[in-house]
């Protein structure tokens, strides 16, 4: 006989969260789904059931899964940003968009509202922007490193376009002259430093 199915609700939830944080998602995925059999309206377990649905590559599952988990709690705004990443990197922006417009009530000052805002100047080739907004996200989030270490990534590769775009640029500009390369490379570094 499974002894899980005596547990209750909290206690599922709580094995759960065990078995995610260390590296279960097999034991954890059925946990939730016994939780759910109990509390089929628990926000929080179907939120964490499509986080590991996206974990494991199963990107509709897992965006089924969190678009229900909002409709049960529209306050989650971990859910929300998660769901709005997941469609941005399917392709799908207007769906990421009308999906983090709830994240401009968390203010300015909120890391979620501010990888927002990166992320969709990302995809819109702004990258100067992306990565301010980045960065300050990063600087405020205290709470989350591992979606830190996340945006860290995305921020690396905007950094590299935006060298990749000032060397092309300082290249037009410099055809008459002859810097050497370490000038060049100098010069990056110091207006990138400013910035």
């Amino acid at each position: 006989m499974d002894n899980s199915i005596m547990l209750d609700g909290d206690e599922l939830l709580h094995l759960a969260l065990h078995a995610i944080q260390h590296d279960e998602p097999d034991k954890a995925i059925g946990l939730l789904r016994r939780l759910l059999k109990l509390q089929p309206e628990n926000g929080k377990a179907h939120y964490l059931l499509g986080a590991l649905h996206a974990e494991i590559g199963m990107h509709d599952k897992a965006a089924e899964e969190m678009t229900h988990a909002l409709k049960l709690e529209p306050g989650m705004a971990t859910a929300r940003f998660q769901l709005g990443l997941l469609h941005l990197t399917s392709g799908k922006i207007a769906e990421a968009e009308a999906v983090w417009e709830g994240l401009d009530l968390l203010g300015e000052q909120d890391p979620l509202y501010l990888f927002k805002k990166g992320m969709l100047h990302l995809v819109r080739d702004e990258f100067e922007s992306c990565v301010k907004e980045l960065s300050r996200g990063i600087e405020l989030n205290t709470l989350n490193e591992d979606l830190n270490n996340d945006m860290r990534r995305v921020l690396a590769d905007a950094e590299k376009v935006l060298m990749r775009e000032a060397i092309s640029t300082e290249k037009v500009h410099d055809e008459d002259r002859t810097n050497d390369g370490k000038r060049m490379l100098l010069s990056l570094y110091e207006n990138h430093d400013a910035d």
